[in-house]
């Protein structure tokens, strides 16, 4: 059973998530293919992972093209979606709005992986819109001039491990299967 996680990372925390992923998979025939650094072709594979950060309110360049390239063979194959934005409250409507509807609902799991606002690794223009993002939170934390504190966000490993289980589920699954035939 051959598994691709293909997934768009450019500042690291979608990389970190499917690191984890990977080390739950130990054992498993995976390739993790980071699109930002290379090629992947998901017919060559029994299922499919896909995951992508969020920036500026859609999917990464590389994601979307991935996803519109690869969609009918996609809808083939057993398929896993997460995503990774620094905004929790909107993880929902972007995991509504920025996978296309025929792929959500082929997808057997579909998963919000949590998300960051470091601003390490970043670029000038980046670390200026992700500090203007940690003010409006710590802004909107002021209750009548006593600061509560926000709950920046963070990976959610809960959520990773849990894809690891189904991921593992549905190989078992997929192998019983074949072996019938």
């Amino acid at each position: 059973m051959r598994i691709l996680i293909a997934y768009a990372s450019k500042n690291g925390t979608v990389e970190k998530c499917v690191a984890r992923l990977c080390e739950q998979l130990r054992g498993m025939e995976i390739d993790a293919v980071n699109l930002e650094k290379g090629f992947a072709d998901p017919s060559n594979y029994d299922m499919v992972v896909f995951g992508s950060s969020v920036y500026f309110g859609r999917l990464r360049r590389v994601a979307r093209s991935f996803l519109k390239n690869h969609e009918s063979v996609l809808l083939k194959k057993p398929l896993a979606l997460f995503l990774c934005c620094g905004l929790t409250e909107e993880s929902e409507y972007y995991l509504e709005k920025l996978f296309p509807q025929s792929l959500r609902e082929a997808a057997f799991q579909i998963l919000y992986f949590g998300g960051s606002l470091s601003t390490e690794g970043l670029s000038f223009l980046d670390r200026l819109l992700v500090r203007s993002i940690r003010s409006s939170l710590y802004e909107a934390n002021l209750d009548n001039g006593d600061y509560i504190a926000p709950s920046l966000p963070g990976i959610l490993p809960e959520n990773i491990d849990r894809l690891a289980t189904y991921l593992r589920k549905e190989a078992c699954r997929l192998n019983n299967q074949t072996q019938k035939r």
